[in-house]
């Protein structure tokens, strides 16, 4: 008998937390004032009842912990999986990896980013891409002309209008004109 340590996820409990998660964003996409929602308006957005909600978070900011977690957990896997394109070009495919991510769950994303520690710990990841690409170009003679803080705080401002504006560019696009601004 094989030694599995991780146990199935019952698929019922998968798709009861999506929907509250769901419900959640929907809400706030309405209602920016997150202090105002209720678990009850959350189990009834997403067709619900409380005490099924109760079953799976404490209350609703442990769902948005969930949520944060599970979504930064997605993006650092994504970041750091080998590709055939990282091979040529390491940061900048890190780079449109990150924002192929955030074009996916750009709905997630942009109510999400409003909650502080989540935007500092995306802003980390950022970071991380950016030493990354430092790295390589040392290794071709090369740096960047500005701190990778100040790229990183550009790039994310870049990104937040991005999202805000309901991403009109592709990632490939976004991750080509932030190059070429930073790459000279």
């Amino acid at each position: 008998m094989p030694n599995n340590k991780r146990m199935k996820v019952d698929p019922r409990i998968i798709r009861t937390k999506r929907m509250f998660k769901e419900a959640l964003i929907s809400l706030i996409k309405e209602n920016s004032d997150i202090n105002k929602l209720t678990v009850q308006m959350i189990a009834d957005r997403a067709e619900l009842n409380r005490a099924t909600f109760y079953l799976h978070f404490r209350d609703i900011d442990d769902l948005k912990e969930q949520m944060i977690d599970e979504v930064l957990a997605e993006l650092n896997k994504i970041m750091m999986s080998p590709t055939e394109v990282n091979k040529d070009k390491k940061g900048k495919s890190r780079l449109i990896s990150f924002l192929e991510h955030f074009y996916q769950n750009a709905g997630l994303y942009n109510v999400m980013l409003e909650n502080k520690d989540f935007r500092k710990r995306v802003f980390d990841i950022l970071l991380d891409i950016l030493t990354f690409w430092e790295t390589n170009r040392k290794e071709k003679g090369r740096s960047f002309q500005l701190p990778k803080e100040i790229i990183a705080s550009s790039t994310f401002g870049i990104i937040s209008w991005w999202l805000e504006e309901g991403t009109p560019y592709s990632p490939e696009y976004l991750a080509n004109l932030i190059d070429q601004r930073f790459n000279n």
